[in-house]
């Protein structure tokens, strides 16, 4: 057995004998790290034991295992590999591959590979029942995408599962209307793994979006086990360079089903410069800026999805504990239009623009800072017209969550970012590496222009009469980029390369 301080060998060496895990992987890994408060440590030495000379025929979840063993009679839950008791654990394991592939196994020998019998090779994960937005090209069984934020489908069969709660086989129900959807009998997610980090609750540098992405039906419609209907799911995820696992997990009543497990791995394409970006938002209690939040601008720049927590619940039967539906629905789900261009909260994204060059942007920070009245909205007579966002800078880059050990375009938004009397909706300080966007007045590919100054190093803009959809216009800036401006985006996006060094 690997040193018990080594996750990833465990992880590993519990992969070899057909263990595997349908928690988050930073999860398991925290688990298998904490002998005295979780018995993973416990368990696994006690599996890898047990299965070392026949692994199992199938895979069985290890989160299963272990829930299953502390729920048997006395509530067992071991600290150490002798006070594992054998029986209880084949039982364990016994029940989480029925459970699995609705099977009625009777004995714990029945999931064994059989002895001295040549195994066939393991497949190579494929990608091709996995279907990513964007995709450029499938290398080393890799998926690359031209996006750091692809839509990801998959095909999944619904089934009849087995519930105590009906002392019955019931079907796998899914409908979707609209932006809502119900999962009866299960419950369906996409699990995104191994990337370079994982998102939590605030953006972090550059990860996926989360361990599990809602997955939902692509069309309207109404689809049942009872007749083995195949529904085209979908999810929206983030993706960096390294390549993140990407797993179609499907549930019955009482944990995992046994529904094709679809799964690729997916990787943005080393030809995209990503560029990391730090969101600020410059409120006061007088002047809230309200229409900026952490979750809005996760959905306009890497156009990840909004849910509402009173439209987001599971339904648990009381009795049994079986898992009844899962009711779901999207205040936001980003849909680019025809053209390709993405809008949200009346801006187009700078992806939708910039991407044109192979550039696009990923939120890694979101800060809130609380401020006097005049930073968040700069009053007649006040000065300059930038002083108030130089001001803001400054205090920006002082913050102790900034990130200031690697370089960031900082944008930060105010209600206004001059006085009432100046046109300016959107500034760019060039040699501080920020822009400023007034929150209050929303325009369309103000965001994107104002970047371009930074990509250009110039506050000069393109002529109207040549270029009338030109983003560098002013006023009324468009959507298209010409051949230099993506020469120029691409030297620029260059300096940031080092954010994503491992």
């Amino acid at each position: 057995m690997p040193d018990d301080t080594d996750a990833e060998g465990v992880i590993r060496a519990l992969d070899k004998v057909g263990v595997d895990f349908s928690i988050a992987k930073s999860a398991l890994i925290d688990f298998l790290g904490n002998a005295e408060f979780t018995p993973y440590p416990a368990m696994s030495g006690a599996l890898l034991n047990l299965l070392n000379s026949r692994g199992l025929k199938r895979p069985v979840f290890i989160d299963v295992i272990v829930f299953n063993y502390e729920h048997s009679p006395g509530e067992p839950s071991p600290r150490r590999v002798e006070d594992v008791d054998i029986g209880i654990l084949q039982a364990a394991v016994l029940e989480g591959f029925n459970e699995r592939y609705a099977q009625q196994e009777s004995a714990f020998s029945g999931l064994l590979k059989p002895l001295d019998v040549p195994q066939p090779p393991v497949p190579p994960v494929q990608t091709l029942a996995m279907t990513a937005e964007g995709t450029v090209s499938v290398q080393g069984g890799v998926t690359l995408v031209d996006t750091d934020n692809p839509r990801v489908e998959v095909t999944a069969k619904l089934i009849t599962v087995n519930s105590e709660a009906a002392h019955a086989m019931v079907p796998q129900e899914l409908h979707r209307e609209n932006n809502g959807w119900r999962f009866t009998n299960g419950d369906v997610r996409l699990s995104v793994s191994n990337g370079e980090a994982d998102a939590g609750l605030r953006p972090v540098r550059a990860g996926s979006l989360s361990d599990d992405a809602l997955a939902w039906p692509t069309v309207d419609g109404t689809f049942s086990g009872a007749t083995g209907a195949e529904v085209r799911l979908q999810s929206r995820i983030r993706v960096g360079y390294r390549p993140v696992d990407v797993k179609l997990l499907v549930e019955g009543p009482k944990g995992f089903a046994a529904n094709s497990a679809a799964q690729g791995r997916i990787a943005l394409d080393p030809e995209v410069l990503l560029v990391p970006v730090e969101v600020a938002r410059f409120f006061s209690d007088a002047i809230p800026v309200s229409n900026i939040s952490m979750t809005g601008q996760m959905a306009l720049w890497d156009q990840v999805p909004i849910i509402n927590e009173t439209t987001n619940f599971r339904s648990i039967d009381g009795g049994t504990g079986e898992l009844r539906l899962a009711e779901r629905k999207w205040d936001v789900w980003p849909v680019p239009d025809v053209h390709g261009l993405y809008t949200h909260l009346g801006w187009e994204s700078p992806d939708s623009i910039w991407g044109r060059a192979k550039v696009r942007f990923r939120l890694v920070n979101y800060i809130d800072v609380k401020t006097d009245n005049v930073h968040a909205a700069p009053v007649a007579g006040d000065g300059t017209d930038d002083r108030r966002l130089r001001e803001n800078n400054d205090a920006l880059s002082a913050h102790p969550q900034h990130i200031s050990d690697k370089r960031v375009v900082k944008v930060i938004f105010m209600h206004r970012i001059a006085p009432p009397e100046a046109e300016q909706v959107g500034q760019a300080l060039i040699g501080n590496g920020c822009v400023g966007i007034a929150a209050g007045a929303s325009n369309g590919a103000d965001i994107a222009h104002e970047i371009g100054h930074l990509i250009t190093g110039s506050q000069t803009h393109t002529d109207p009469q040549k270029q009338p959809d030109n983003v560098m216009n002013h006023p009324g800036p468009g959507t298209t980029i010409t051949d230099e401006q993506v020469g120029q985006a691409r030297e620029w996006a260059k300096n940031f390369a080092d954010f994503w060094a491992h």
